[in-house]
């Protein structure tokens, strides 16, 4: 790993007079402690050498057949807060790296335009090479949308106003060939517009159906100062791409901004796809979740979520309802990853890391709060209920032990990313289908990010470090009594309080399709269905709901 630099002070670049700062809530929800989930996760550091890994935060990221992809970003810590250290370009990211997690083989290129193997302009690879991007994998391409950084043109500090599309498998090739030999330039493979509708950071960039949604962040002009703040957009600026275009097109007549509104100032915050259960067995309506970010008017976090629906819905729930989720644990972007649960129809959005104002004490078994927002190793899940409400729960889950040479704790998942690993089984691209893991799996890797050696006030550095994701589900299937009559075909089981059962059907033990709504009770279940020819296959999905411990 590179070495951890010295920063004074941390931290005030995030919250910046948090001594008085005023959060959206007064009240803070401290995430339920020795709550009920249907797994347990473990969090392992893994090696991948020989293969050579970058030092890396704040990077859009991508996977294109089981390889990681990972551009911009920066290869030092927290940025610095005045004069050349605040956002110092000589830590700009300008390299693409590649690296394969299963061979463990990295690959890595510069874009700069001085190399022949480039053909991209100053201004492109500067804003390819910025910080804080908004991006979003769309099968075989990489759409990123605007970013910070040192542009050389104009001498100055930027928040870009680009939307750039990478063809995947043709620049991981680019990266792959050996100097010299390349038979194409990295500007073959990267298209890009301008448009000041893209001219955002610390956002991020989703898609609901075919539209794109730019959700939130700031236009941030200039070198970065204390106590100064960007244009917030305060809202989610929808678009689409013309697929059937040769290059990149967004048709005007698609640029859809929401109205803005104050309680969406919000930037470096999570945004997460989430999966609601629609109309009729097996459809699922796609929706996005914001969680938390920063800032207040008042240099305080945000508490409440906000949920994105297609077609420029954004609706959050009423803060001063008592069941309304004001959270506090885990406030600023960090590695994540979302499950669906398709019979509970929860959906669980784990966070891993990052930066936080209520922490556990494990001395006191009660929660701590610090306005300064420390780094973090713990970590938690958000679970959005099918009834659309939310609760955090304290995972006793956290990143492994890793010290200094002075006996320092590393906190690691600011800024990191996560990747699903090959095995995972999904239900969107962004969605794990929780209900299908039956057994101890890797369902990814957390790699990157800010690495801290103390909550405030300590050194921080990019992480070059691997963490695999060990999810291990603690629901026993049921044990199915199967029947037939001439006529009909019936299955039984044991069913549990607080527990949901989905029968799903099969013609050939590898597609599945759901033959009912998710079932409940207790005693006996039993379904039936008439007799079928050809034959099918059947078995019966089970989970618990997420609750909290009995008193």
């Amino acid at each position: 790993m590179n070495p951890l630099r010295p920063l004074v002070p941390v931290l005030l670049a995030l919250l910046a007079g948090t001594v008085h700062a005023q959060h959206q809530t007064a009240t803070l929800d401290s995430p339920v402690l020795g709550g009920l989930l249907p797994y347990s996760v473990a969090l392992r550091e893994v090696s991948l050498g020989p293969a050579a890994l970058p030092n890396l935060h704040s990077a859009a990221v991508a996977i294109w057949d089981d390889q990681w992809v990972l551009l911009g970003g920066r290869t030092n810590g927290l940025h610095g807060m005045t004069g050349m250290n605040a956002f110092d370009p000589q830590y700009e990211n300008r390299e693409v790296w590649v690296i394969d997690p299963v061979t463990r083989q990295s690959w890595h290129k510069n874009l700069l335009e001085s190399s022949p193997a480039s053909g991209l302009t100053t201004d492109q690879v500067d804003s390819l090479s910025s910080v804080n991007t908004q991006f979003h994998q769309a099968g075989a391409a990489l759409i990123v949308a605007g970013g910070y950084g040192y542009k050389r043109s104009v001498a100055d500090h930027r928040t870009y106003d680009t939307l750039s599309r990478i063809d995947l498998p043709g620049l991981i090739g680019w990266v792959k060939q050996a100097p010299g030999s390349e038979t194409t330039q990295a500007a073959q493979h990267i298209q890009q517009i301008r448009n000041s509708y893209f001219q955002v950071t610390g956002g991020s960039l989703e898609k609901i159906g075919d539209e794109y949604q730019l959700v939130m962040g700031q236009n941030y002009e200039g070198r970065y100062r204390p106590n100064f703040n960007g244009v917030y957009t305060q809202q989610v600026r929808r678009f689409l791409i013309d697929e059937t275009a040769g290059t990149l097109v967004v048709p005007p007549a698609s640029m859809l901004p929401t109205p803005p509104l104050p309680e969406y100032r919000r930037r470096d915050l999570n945004v997460m796809t989430v999966l609601q259960a629609g109309a009729g067995a097996g459809n699922y309506v796609e929706r996005a979740v914001v969680l938390s970010g920063v800032f207040t008017p008042a240099n305080g976090v945000w508490t409440v979520p906000v949920l994105i629906g297609p077609g420029g819905a954004v609706t959050m729930d009423d803060p001063a309802a008592p069941a309304t989720l004001k959270q506090a644990f885990q406030i600023y972007h960090c590695a994540k990853v979302g499950l669906f649960h398709r019979a509970t129809r929860e959906m669980h959005m784990i966070l891993f890391g990052g930066l936080t104002i209520l922490e556990h004490d494990a001395a006191t078994g009660t929660f701590t709060r610090d306005d300064q927002a420390p780094f973090t190793n713990q970590c938690g899940v958000v679970v959005r209920r099918g009834d659309g409400s939310f609760r955090q729960f304290f995972l006793p889950t956290r990143f492994p032990l890793i010290t200094t040479a002075e006996g320092k704790e590393l906190r690691f998942g600011t800024n990191a990313e996560f990747f699903p690993a090959p095995s995972a089984p999904m239900m969107h691209p962004k969605v794990l289908d929780l209900a299908t893991i039956d057994r101890e799996q890797v369902i990814g890797h957390v790699f990157g990010g800010i690495v801290a050696d103390a909550g405030n006030g300590g050194n921080t550095g990019a992480s070059g470090r691997v963490f695999e994701v060990v999810l291990t589900p603690l629901d026993l299937p049921p044990a199915l009594t199967v029947s037939t009559s001439p006529g009909q075909v019936s299955i039984q089981w044991p069913a549990a309080a607080e527990h949901r059962y989905l029968v799903e059907k099969s013609p050939d033990l590898g597609s599945w399709t759901e033959a009912t709504q998710p079932l409940s009770g207790t005693g006996i279940l039993e379904w039936s269905e008439p007799r079928t020819t050809p034959a099918a296959f059947f078995r019966v999905l089970s989970g618990s709901l997420s609750r909290e411990p009995a008193p």
